[in-house]
């Protein structure tokens, strides 16, 4: 429990601008709600950022980032529950289905959104993945709220979407001007190079080579297949390997795929391509968004992994 000589005169002016607004709260009150969100956060929050996460829950706007938008990315730290927070939707995964320890089937999903401060994985469970389909809110602001933050697979901080969170699209309190657009996490075909490990890419698939398969050192057999993807500033090979084959059996010619992660390389001729394995995430998108067309639909950034 800290003392309130600890807080830091940072910490006592957000105090300070909560009482100012908040006539129904005391500073002890105040002190509490602090010392709870450092309790959960296992006291790996410091107390001026736990101060702005109480801040930003009871609405009000600490160096820039209001309520509206909840806590800023890179204050998600694993552990913090009840977490609220708000982002552009940089990627979108298709529902996977999964068996539970009762035996009944449950469903997710996955999708990346973006701040001004940094890049976060949301894992959405149960019906609430229904509501989000990558044609509809590819590129959209959502407001997610009631989340619990954890570590993920990979060791990144996730944030999960359970029974009590709530997900709204287009929330109309949030201005889209305060986040990065989309086009900002893409990268141009024709501005791939060999300095890039990762990158994003949206565009047309327009043409879909035969599956080959192969078998490897062990003896297990496996499969690859190539694409050909437009968009609009050149055309690049992507290569599938394994599930995500399986996972895209249903690409046609004409889809618009969305790729995120994935790794460039040179074939053996020296071409560049983009190879998709397990790592990557892929998604082919029914429909366009139309805040992607024109000068939306890719920009220079290539994705850094947080």
């Amino acid at each position: 429990m800290l003392h309130y000589d600890e807080y830091t005169m940072s910490a006592d002016e957000i105090i300070m601008k909560i009482l100012s607004s908040r006539k129904d709260l005391t500073r002890d009150e105040i002190r509490e709600l602090i010392n709870r969100k450092i309790r959960e956060s296992r006291g790996f929050l410091t107390v001026e950022s736990a101060a702005r996460a109480v801040a930003a829950e009871l609405g009000l706007e600490i160096s820039g980032f209001s309520l509206a938008k909840g806590t800023a990315i890179r204050n998600i730290i694993s552990g913090l529950n009840d977490v609220t927070t708000a982002g552009r939707v940089l990627h979108v995964n298709p529902i996977r289905i999964f068996m539970k320890s009762s035996g009944e089937s449950g469903k997710m999903r996955s999708l990346y959104i973006a701040d001004e401060t940094g890049i976060l994985r949301v894992v959405v469970w149960g019906e609430k993945a229904d509501m989000l389909e990558p044609s509809e809110i590819l590129g959209k602001i959502i407001k997610i709220s009631h989340g619990y933050a954890r570590e993920g697979y990979d060791g990144n901080v996730e944030l999960n979407v359970g029974l009590r969170g709530e997900i709204e699209v287009s929330p109309p309190d949030i201005s889209e001007d305060d986040f990065p657009s989309l086009h900002k996490f893409l990268r141009r075909i024709n501005q791939i190079g060999d300095s890039e490990v990762r990158v994003n890419i949206l565009g047309v698939v327009t043409e879909i080579f035969p599956i080959n398969t192969f078998t490897r050192e062990d003896n297990t057999s496996g499969k690859v297949r190539r694409i050909r993807v437009d968009d609009g500033t050149g055309k690049i090979i992507v290569v599938l390997w394994n599930n995500k084959v399986d996972e895209l059996s249903d690409l046609k010619v004409g889809d618009h795929i969305e790729v995120f992660r994935a790794k460039v390389r040179r074939d053996l001729n020296g071409n560049l391509e983009i190879h998709i394995d397990g790592s990557v995430e892929a998604t082919i998108l029914s429909n366009l968004p139309s805040r992607l067309g024109g000068s939306e639909a890719a920009g220079n950034t290539t994705f850094r992994k947080r």
